[in-house]
């Protein structure tokens, strides 16, 4: 068996398909990496399917188990006693930039720490908790009493663990999600150029319509944005110029922005893009009127905050298509991210925030795309993460009347208490929404 290849073996045990091992192959060559990790990331592979597989055969230390755990050097960066303590598991390092999953990763003294140890600076990231705390059992064994403590790696085991290696092959995912993300295309130039044309006090609202004019698929954005029910203008908008006029210029840019970075995935191949700019711009059109009821007509970022909320999911479809394709898309919120850590080891959450990142977002988008399943959890931009979760929440209601709006209401109440708002004011905004719903459907498809 040791002369074989892995992949050989998992074709005769009926895990995967000759096609799929030569795709896996052919993926291998050109991104590099383990081929289980890479059949596993693909979605031809069920990481506990392989677990069983490698248990179930004799000699098992014939296969080289150190090619599905964790590197040792990665390991040794954190010291067991910071990593039991504090919940957290060294993932990848790449240059001077250390990612760390953390039950808690917005616990800025332990990131403080971890940097001060290591001399890297850190990227904190929430992954599923049960595999952060698989892991630190698997590769932190607990020292018997009056002992050292073993090995951070094991060696020489008979039997795999399967929980571990599920973690560990999961967590090892998430550092090939995480360079995927990062190696995603640039926005255009265009929203550079806005940009820098929105922050210059010597533009005018002309000087901004030119550029966005050179930018049609932006152009047809920016203008069914304006045209939309969640502005209400009265007269229709032909012109880019009057949009950007109507809008003002920093809304302009959010829009822009918005609108260049749901125009790189328009091709996702687990999507149907056109629907989800139909619940974007519903959530977005939500945001308007919680803005409005809560006396923020004019907080900038929060109805981009609305377009992109969900921008995670579509990152991961993009980096994982037939894997991302596993994840039951009629779930929601809590129920929804636990899929996605199930199967990716990553939420569409924690995606987005990568991706605002790399993108470089402003802190009043990127904390709504993190935050708005979990709003009681964001530090800054509380009042934009509470819009947009409400919003979120208002949006996805698509079935629900006023008067059974009992159980939305409660969702949403500690949103509600950020924002000064009460229940009165929340059916108030609920009914208004519905009462729009179907010009909101309407618009998003111009």
């Amino acid at each position: 068996m040791a002369k074989r290849r892995i992949g050989e073996l998992l074709v005769d045990a009926g895990l995967i398909h000759r096609e799929q091992l030569q795709e896996g192959l052919n993926t291998q060559a050109a991104k590099g990496g383990k081929i289980v990790e890479t059949l596993i990331a693909l979605g031809y592979l069920d990481a506990e399917a392989f677990v069983g597989f490698l248990a179930r055969q004799p000699g098992v230390a014939s296969i080289d188990l150190s090619k599905y755990e964790i590197p040792r050097q990665l390991i040794e960066l954190i010291p067991r006693e910071m990593a039991v303590e504090h919940e957290i598991f060294p993932i990848d390092k790449l240059g001077r930039l250390l990612t760390v999953g953390m039950v808690c990763p917005l616990d800025s003294a332990t990131v403080q720490k971890i940097e001060e140890r290591t001399g890297l600076r850190v990227k904190p990231l929430l992954c599923a908790p049960s595999d952060i705390r698989s892991a630190i059992e698997r590769y932190y064994p607990e020292p018997a009493p009056g002992q050292e403590a073993p090995p951070v790696t094991p060696t020489g085991v008979e039997v795999p663990d399967a929980t571990g290696i599920r973690a560990s092959i999961r967590l090892t995912n998430v550092a090939n999600l995480i360079r995927q993300i990062d190696t995603l295309p640039a926005l255009p130039e265009t929203v550079r150029r806005v940009q820098e044309a929105t922050l210059d006090p010597l533009s005018s609202v002309r000087d901004v319509a030119d550029i966005i004019v050179l930018d049609p698929p932006i152009a047809a954005k920016v203008l069914s944005v304006a045209n939309s029910a969640a502005y209400g203008f009265p007269q229709r908008v032909d012109d880019v110029g009057l949009a950007v006029s109507l809008l003002g210029l920093r809304e302009t840019y959010a829009i822009v922005l918005s609108a260049a970075v749901v125009n790189v995935f328009d091709k996702s191949k687990v999507f149907d893009y056109r629907a989800f700019w139909v619940e974007s711009m519903c959530c977005a059109a939500a945001t308007r009127i919680i803005a409005k009821a809560s006396g923020r007509k004019r907080q900038i970022g929060v109805f981009s905050g609305g377009l992109l909320h969900d921008i995670g999911r579509l990152a991961l479809s993009e980096v994982a298509s037939d894997l991302y394709g596993k994840v039951d898309q009629g779930l929601d919120g809590e129920e929804l991210i636990a899929n996605e850590e199930e199967i990716l080891g990553l939420s569409h959450t924690e995606a987005g925030h990568l991706l605002a990142a790399h993108w470089g977002l402003p802190i009043e988008i990127a904390e709504p795309i993190r935050f708005h399943h979990r709003p009681e959890l964001a530090v800054d931009a509380k009042e934009n993460v509470a819009i947009v979760a409400i919003a979120n929440l208002m949006a996805r209601a698509l079935q629900t009347k006023l008067e059974d709006s009992g159980p939305l209401l409660e969702a949403i109440t500690p949103s509600l208490a950020v924002l000064g708002l009460d229940r009165e004011s929340a059916e108030a905004m609920l009914d208004e929404y519905l009462n729009m719903r179907e010009d909101c459907l309407r618009d998003s498809l111009i």
